[in-house]
């Protein structure tokens, strides 16, 4: 992936906000598993919902924090045999691990709930929240305003830059000589958006991978 591609899409996928950390979690469960046994899984202050997948391993509903809360206040417990499928909602909604935020955020806003499942290939990977959509199409967003490239511009001097046709192992090279955690992207000379170490050191693996 080149430096103009990479932020044309920057931060408004869905697939931006799962790495081989987050695929590590524990974010589904089965349809047969008790509700008392995903409890603690459903605390996790990150955790508001779980994927629920059947015997193929296909997504077969939803469990959230709301759902048990809701059947609480009605019950006033949580019986000892009761178990997912008896709480999850049915055939949920889903999206594709390459859409964008804005989509993920619409799906949620008409559907009025807070967590969304997301599909690589029809294969479940994890799930997005509410505001981790919003959060995604707000810095993507930003980084379009206009006070953001006054603010570049003020700053171009003191800051490393490279030009957004520059291949991405140069840039990792101007970066690391830099000791800055920002590098500006130009366009003509302009500033036209920024890198954070982060960034650059994700592309700089990509670069490798793709090598291999």
């Amino acid at each position: 992936m080149g430096i103009q591609d990479y932020l044309d899409n920057r931060f408004s996928r869905i697939r931006d906000f799962y790495t081989p950390e987050t695929e590590e979690l524990k974010l589904s469960c089965s349809e047969t598993d008790k509700v008392r046994d995903v409890l603690p899984l459903l605390a996790e202050p990150t955790q508001a919902g779980l994927a629920v997948l059947d015997k193929q391993k296909k997504a077969a509903g939803i469990i959230t924090e709301r759902d048990i809360v809701k059947h609480v206040a009605v019950e006033g417990k949580i019986a000892a045999g009761l178990k997912v499928m008896d709480l999850m909602t049915h055939d949920p909604v889903t999206i594709d691990f390459n859409a964008s935020c804005t989509d993920g955020l619409k799906s949620m806003l008409v559907g009025k709930f807070r967590n969304l499942i997301v599909l690589k290939d029809d294969r479940f990977v994890g799930i997005i929240s509410i505001l981790e959509a919003a959060k995604g199409r707000l810095v993507a967003t930003t980084t379009k305003s206009e006070d953001l490239f006054v603010a570049l511009s003020s700053l171009q001097e003191e800051l490393p830059s490279s030009d957004l046709k520059e291949d991405t192992n140069s840039v990792f090279e101007i970066f690391k000589k830099s000791g800055k955690n920002i590098l500006i992207v130009t366009s003509s000379g302009l500033p036209v958006d920024y890198l954070t170490s982060g960034e650059v050191k994700r592309l700089k693996l990509q670069a490798m991978s793709n090598i291999n």
